[in-house]
């Protein structure tokens, strides 16, 4: 029976294909030491997105049930990793909310912050966050993130309406305490920083210019240029090879090309 993503479920998505994959490895389907398929053909197997089955893949990696290797894919681990898969079921340890499900829900509740705080934004918001931002220029990644936060936080108390504060802050808190958010954003560090520089900017001077609209738009077109670059980081090795191949594909058409032109 195929999963949907749209209909309601009382648990998270990613336990329950992680449940699923569990399931698959105690009765054999996929043995130890064995390669898992594509993360494309699971997501179109489980009738999930590949957000969630990264999700899942890093929940079981977390659990010790898979190993994700680099350049090469998701492989079931064996010896005492095989304890852990046989105590794991009916359902997988709790890792709280993934990474692409707190984006998701950031776009939408700090969009709507965003838009509420260009409408009250003072010169001491604005030179607050002119901080923040040059801040999260320091080459030291605990002074970026905490910049990062404070940023996010102004925002939120700006809209002076304290349950979207409140909401902010609770992801916030999520996206460190969780671990399974946590080891996805820890993944995907050390790179796009430029990126999100100049989309924090966009929001700056939104809110600087009193624009509710574009105020909201920038801070909704940067989550989800978040959850794009994450996604992209999080990848595993065989998508990475998929593109390679691809990408020498094209190259011999357009040697052929060039040679039949010369």
């Amino acid at each position: 029976m195929s999963m949907h993503e749209n209909s309601p479920q009382p648990d998270r998505l990613y336990r329950r294909v992680a449940d699923k994959m569990i399931a698959a490895i105690q009765e054999g389907e996929y043995v130890p030491g064995c390669k898992l398929p594509a993360e494309r053909d699971l997501a179109e197997t489980l009738g999930v997105s590949r957000p969630t089955i990264r999700e899942a893949m890093i929940a079981l990696e977390i659990m010790g049930v898979v190993e994700i290797r680099d350049r090469s894919g998701i492989y079931v681990l064996n010896g005492d990793n095989r304890a852990i898969v046989e105590t794991s079921t009916p359902a997988v340890v709790d890792l709280s909310v993934g990474a692409f499900e707190l984006l998701e829900a950031r776009i939408f509740v700090e969009g709507a912050a965003a838009g509420l705080a260009a409408e009250t934004a003072t010169p001491d918001d604005i030179d607050f966050l002119k901080q923040c931002l040059a801040e999260m220029m320091d080459s030291d990644p605990l002074v970026r993130e905490l910049a990062d936060r404070s940023f996010h936080m102004r925002i939120a108390a700006m809209s002076n309406n304290s349950a979207l504060a409140a909401a902010v802050e609770l992801m916030w808190d999520l996206r460190r305490n969780s671990p399974l958010a946590s080891q996805i954003m820890t993944r995907a560090l050390g790179g796009g920083a430029t990126a999100r520089i100049n989309e924090h900017e966009s929001i700056l001077n939104a809110l600087a210019a009193h624009d509710a609209m574009a105020a909201r738009e920038a801070m909704r077109m940067h989550l989800e240029q978040v959850r794009d670059y994450v996604l992209d980081a999080t990848e595993t090795a065989e998508i990475d090879a998929l593109r390679s191949k691809l990408h020498q594909q094209r190259q011999r058409v357009l040697h052929r090309t060039q040679k039949m032109g010369a």
